[in-house]
Parts: structure tokens; C-alpha cells; sequence
């Protein structure tokens, strides 16, 4: 083995080495990471308007503290409006729900009966066999309820319980500040920490992840909020039940592919077809997400998104699913920044693999001249 192929090799088992160690800490002390991870999320989606602040000639400490505070305050309003109204919403729909599910049920009959579908003899038939089904599949329920087990045993698990949480949510504002404060230092004895002959091409690297990690972070949370807002907007307006609840759990939902397009269609056609009985408000429902999703796909994303990660859904999804397997909470809020700084990664592995002499054989055409 030649000098720099064992140079390579040392530095590659030590880079290695350090990932095994940091995952073996986040998950011995995952309470802890839980913490820091949120803080350092919280401070990484907050750090361009404290450096837009900073440029603007306020000390960075006071931008800091400016930001994070309007930042806690927006959320306590919107807290302030959505929760009272999601209230109301879901307890309006709590004494209607009868008398929808009697027009839902009638419905399906009118239709069986059109189509001359069989029908069960009675109900009773049709609810055991539901039962039937739920029992068959409550198995793989119960896997798929898994993640969500571990992310809410990773929030709260503790040895003071409550108290702890407590701690915990006081701490994570309190260490996004400090990193808000240190993030320029943070950054600059990083890069002294890399080797000069290797700075350039490292700092170009991360720079690429850093453009494809705050894509998808703040970029597609803001989609997010803005496809809450416009499903929301639309319920209202087409008249259905629960627009602000359906709407905003659509567009959170929208984190995951599909998922919350699915949502939206299915959840808001059984409250048309409950409430007005017809199908022109269904067909209301269906016209307004698909020109939400044109408005997504066509103009939202590639303004605010653009190409930064470039992951396909179905990475995405197994992205997110083995995340929170593996770290709960933490491995959420890391499994697609994580996915694209390895996509990155690869893409170099790759670029490196076509110019090498492997890929190009130039031993052998060495040997053969």
C-alpha cells in the first residue's frame, strides 16, 4: 500500500470512527440530545433574520434576543387564535357527527343500491366485520404506532417526569440563544480545525449541505404554513366543517409526501358529502387542493425550495420512518437534513470513483503499452 492510499485509509477510519462514536452518544444520552438537537434546530430555522439584524448594525446578542422573542411571541398569538377555534370547531362537529354519519351511511346505501351492489342483511353485519378487520390488522397497527410510541417516550421519559420536561423546555429557548450568539465562532474554529492542504474542497462540501439542509428546513416548513392557510382558507370558504382543523392538519401533514394531500382529499369530501349531500361540493373540495397543489408544485416549491435537496418520496418517507425508529424525537428532526448531507456526500464519493484509477482502468493501460 502506497503512502497516501494508507493516509487516506487512516483518515477515512478516523471520520468513520467519529460518526460511530456521536451515534452511539445521541443514543446513550438521548434525553439530553433531545434537547440539544431541538435548540440547535430551533437556532439554525431562526439564524438568517439574526444575521439580517446583525448586517443592519445591532449587536449580535441583542439580535439574538430580538429574534427569539418575536419568534416565541407569533407563536403564542397564533397559539392564542388557533387553539380556541380549533376547540370550538371540533365541538360543533362533536354535536352534528350523528346526524352526518346517518347521511354518510344513507348515501352509500343509495349508491349500492344504484349500482345494485349486495348489502350486508343488517349493520350489525357490517360492524363485525369491521371489527373483524381491525383485529386482523391491529398488529400492524400497533408497528406503525411504534415511532410515534418512541418520540413520545423520548420527549417525556425521565426520572422526575414532569418536572424534567420542564427543564427541558425552559433549556431548549435558553441553549437556541447561545448557539444563535456563537454561531459565527462555532463556524470559525471549525474550519481551523481543518487541514489547509483540504480546507477549500471541505468548506466547498459544506457549504453544498448547508444549502441542502436549510432548503428543506425552512424552506419546507414554510410550505407548509402556507398550504395551511390556503386548505384552511378554501374549508371555509366551500362551507365544510372543521376548516381550520382539517386545513392546518393537511398542511402540517405535508412534511410527509402525499400524506397530507391525501388527508385534505378524503377528510374534507366525507365532511361535503356529510353536510350538503351532493356532489358538487365534493367536487369544490377536490378542485380547490388540486389548484393548491398546482400553486405548490409550479410556483411555491421552486421559488422557495428549488432543487436544494433533490430527494426522492419515497427517501424521504424511509428517511423520516428510520429516523425516528432508531433516535424517536431527535432522529425526526435529523432524518432528512441527515439524508441530504449523505446524498451530498455520495455525490462526491461518486465524482471521486469516476476519476480515479479504478474507473478509468489506467494501470492496466499502463501495463498494456
Amino acid at each position: 500500500m502506497t503512502p497516501d492510499a494508507r493516509r487516506r485509509l487512516i483518515r477515512l477510519l478516523a471520520v468513520v470512527g467519529l460518526i460511530v462514536v456521536l451515534v452511539w452518544l445521541m443514543s446513550s444520552l438521548e434525553s439530553v440530545t433531545t434537547v440539544v438537537m431541538t435548540a440547535l434546530f430551533l437556532a439554525y430555522l431562526l439564524d438568517p433574520p439574526v444575521d439580517r439584524l446583525e448586517a443592519w448594525r445591532l449587536p449580535r446578542w441583542l439580535a439574538a434576543l430580538v429574534v427569539l422573542l418575536g419568534g416565541f411571541f407569533l407563536g403564542f398569538m397564533i397559539l392564542l387564535y388557533i387553539v380556541p377555534t380549533v376547540i370550538h370547531e371540533i365541538t360543533a362537529f362533536a354535536s352534528r357527527a350523528p346526524t352526518y354519519f346517518a347521511a354518510l351511511k344513507e348515501y352509500f346505501v343509495r349508491v349500492l343500491q344504484q349500482y345494485e351492489v349486495p348489502l350486508p342483511g343488517s349493520w350489525d353485519e357490517v360492524s363485525a366485520l369491521i371489527l373483524q378487520k381491525v383485529e386482523e390488522w391491529l398488529p400492524n397497527l400497533r408497528s406503525l404506532a411504534d415511532p410515534l410510541a418512541k418520540i413520545m417516550g423520548t420527549v417525556f421519559r425521565s426520572t422526575l417526569a414532569v418536572i424534567s420536561a420542564l427543564i427541558h423546555i425552559i433549556l431548549v429557548p435558553v441553549l437556541a440563544y447561545y448557539f444563535l450568539v456563537s454561531f459565527k465562532g462555532l463556524k470559525a474554529q471549525t474550519t481551523e480545525l481543518i487541514p489547509p492542504y483540504a480546507r477549500e474542497n471541505v468548506l466547498a462540501k459544506l457549504r453544498e449541505m448547508d444549502q441542502a439542509v436549510s432548503g428543506f428546513v425552512r424552506g419546507q416548513l414554510t410550505i407548509c404554513f402556507i398550504l395551511a392557510v390556503l386548505y384552511s382558507i378554501g374549508f371555509l370558504l366551500i362551507g365544510i366543517d372543521m376548516p381550520i382543523v382539517l386545513g392546518l392538519t393537511s398542511g402540517l401533514l405535508f412534511i410527509i409526501p402525499y400524506v397530507g394531500t391525501m388527508f385534505g382529499i378524503v377528510s374534507g369530501c366525507l365532511m361535503a358529502l356529510a353536510k350538503f349531500g351532493d356532489i358538487i361540493h365534493v367536487l369544490y373540495v377536490v378542485l380547490w387542493i388540486a389548484a393548491v397543489q398546482l400553486l405548490e408544485g409550479y410556483i411555491l416549491t421552486p421559488r422557495i425550495v428549488g432543487r436544494a435537496t433533490g430527494l426522492h418520496p419515497v427517501v424521504y418517507i424511509v428517511a423520516l420512518l428510520a429516523g425516528a425508529k432508531l433516535f424517536g424525537f431527535v432522529g425526526m428532526l435529523v432524518a432528512i437534513p441527515a439524508a441530504a448531507v449523505i446524498k451530498v456526500l455520495l455525490k462526491a464519493a461518486v465524482e471521486a470513483y469516476r476519476k480515479s484509477d479504478l474507473y478509468q482502468n489506467r494501470d492496466l493501460q499502463d501495463t498494456n503499452q
